[in-house]
């Protein structure tokens, strides 16, 4: 059994907005476990260590940085980025945690049903499916489509939100709500969450339904954009953030498209989730809107989740 007092906590995408919120979660957390932040940048290692706090260099694209950087961790928060290449990094990754005696991983995953066939869900999938035959204990989490699309890929144009799924609705959560699940999961442990899937889902809207929850809460004039996904691709690059990969943009075509056509149907779910772990009401996207709401009046991009 791990003692879950000053069980070092490893937290990859550390510098992102979601690592970086998971890492200030889980050390507001009343258990005691020791965080290390992870980024690729030699520049925000070095001034996270200048602040006092635990940092180690880790580089996803270079194995060679793994066995330093899993020095002495117990727990690793696991999460890729906006491209292909996180099927290689997340095997190469749990390998390295197999050597170095981690005990527990936190995958960071897509609101899926273990059969998709969506591109970049089924990366995710096969991700899972490594993690669970390495013989170390897990979680996987599954968000739905976080608010914070709203910042970058679903920003606020002139008053009109896009919305690229016709009158088809879909699962939302909230960063927070989700880093404070993955905080608790984190520092509880595998004793208590071994083996387990956590779902979320607060709210269940499509684009007409979303324009209006935010026009109210931003007492401003917003409108849905309703298109369908062959409308989105023929704005050609406006259609994905800046920071995705092509292929991962392309896969995320495929979502809409399935999302469009019915085949992601059984997903059109809300989940009780945050409640249950957390104990609180979940952050509902009115909610969400209020406490973003000149970042959604600006309608810039923002730093990926």
């Amino acid at each position: 059994m791990q003692d879950n007092e000053g069980a070092r906590v490893l937290v990859l995408g550390a510098s992102g907005r979601t690592g970086g919120m998971i890492a200030a979660a889980l050390e507001a957390f009343p258990t005691g476990v020791a965080v290390v932040r992870a980024s690729r940048d030699h520049e925000t290692v070095e001034r996270w260590r200048a602040e006092g706090r635990a940092a180690v260099h880790l580089d996803l694209d270079d194995a060679r940085t793994f066995p330093t950087a899993l020095e002495g961790i117990d727990r690793l928060f696991l999460m890729a980025g906006y491209t292909v290449a996180m099927t290689h990094q997340a095997k190469t990754i749990v390998d390295a945690a197999v050597d170095a005696g981690v005990g527990f991983i936190v995958h960071l995953g897509i609101f899926g049903n273990g059969r998709s066939t969506d591109p970049h869900f089924a990366w995710h999938e096969l991700v899972e499916r490594y993690i669970e035959g390495s013989g170390i204990p897990w979680t996987h989490l599954h968000p739905h489509m976080f608010m914070e699309n709203l910042l970058t890929s679903l920003r606020l144009r002139d008053g009109r939100l896009p919305w690229p799924m016709g009158d088809k609705p879909t699962g939302w959560i909230a960063v927070d709500d989700m880093a404070a699940v993955a905080a608790k999961v984190l520092a509880e442990g595998p004793e208590i969450h071994a083996g387990k899937g956590y779902w979320m889902s607060t709210d269940l809207l499509n684009g007409v339904q979303a324009a209006d929850i935010l026009r109210q809460a931003l007492d401003h004039p917003v409108t849905a954009q309703v298109m369908t996904p062959d409308d989105l691709l023929r704005r050609g690059s406006d259609a994905a953030p800046s920071f995705m990969e092509v292929t991962y943009a392309a896969s995320v075509m495929e979502w809409l498209r399935q999302t469009y056509d019915g085949r992601m149907d059984y997903a059109a779910v809300t989940t009780s989730t945050v409640e249950e772990l957390l104990g609180r009401p979940p952050l509902h996207l009115a909610d969400w809107a209020t406490r973003n709401r000149q970042a959604l009046l600006n309608g810039s991009d923002h730093q990926p989740v």
